[in-house]
């Protein structure tokens, strides 16, 4: 399990200042775990805290129940992917893209590889200089790649935005196969609640730097009274 416990951390962009402010959240192994709120609410810095890429002021990130340091990170990163990383060269193809970056991780499957993107309906697309595919088949490829790389868990930042319904729905579902299958546990963010409504397991509601609601599936989507949209207007 990763363990994000009391976060805090602030940054300052176009003179005004911003926080994470006392966060603490769990990714589950076999769980897809959501992290919603409205666009600047707080998902990319968060999920940049609990990969790495920034250093929390204060708190710490669990990883099966040890502290992640200097020392526990490099192999924290075996374990766990980053969907926000750009690792694909656009002047090659997809194919020359995968061969080139699965020598970096001795665990990437290609047979596995090859089987989400079937699953993706993206199999088509391995010869296409990966520059000219659209955002939707960008996606995909990143999400098959970095789930062939059989990880523990995967980190996704909003990898549904400005994609079409359709390569939408075959994203989640081949996130969904590698959390049955492989007992993956996946965090995804997001700012459209339609979108992960029938999708993930657990739900963390961040504003303004805070988680301000949490439960499972269930419990916040049956809540009647509309607060959980009011939060995300």
């Amino acid at each position: 399990m990763i363990e994000a416990k009391n976060i805090n951390f602030h940054y300052r962009h176009n003179k005004n200042d911003f926080m994470i402010n006392d966060v603490s959240i769990e990714i589950k192994p076999g769980y897809m775990t959501c992290l919603l709120g409205s666009n600047g609410a707080g998902k990319t810095t968060l999920m940049s805290l609990i990969y790495g890429i920034l250093n929390p002021e204060s708190g710490n990130i669990y990883y099966e129940g040890k502290p992640v340091d200097k020392k526990t990170q490099q192999a924290f990163h075996r374990d766990v992917a980053y969907f926000g990383e750009k690792w694909c060269a656009n002047n090659l193809k997809v194919n020359e893209n995968v061969e080139m970056l699965s020598l970096l991780y001795p665990s990437f499957e290609k047979e596995l590889f090859d089987k989400y993107m079937v699953l993706a309906q993206a199999n088509d697309i391995s010869d296409k200089k990966f520059g000219i595919l659209s955002t939707g088949e960008k996606a995909k490829v990143e999400t098959a790649f970095l789930l062939a790389r059989t990880p523990k868990f995967i980190i996704l930042d909003e990898p549904l935005a400005n994609i079409d319904p359709v390569f939408k729905t075959d994203i989640l579902q081949i996130l969904q196969r590698s959390v049955a299958d492989n007992g993956t546990g996946v965090l995804i963010s997001t700012h459209l609640l339609d979108e992960i409504s029938e999708m993930v397991d657990y739900i963390y509601v961040m504003k303004n730097g805070q988680i301000v609601k949490q439960g499972d599936r269930f419990e916040l989507l049956g809540d009647e009274d509309g607060s959980l949209k009011s939060i995300l207007l």
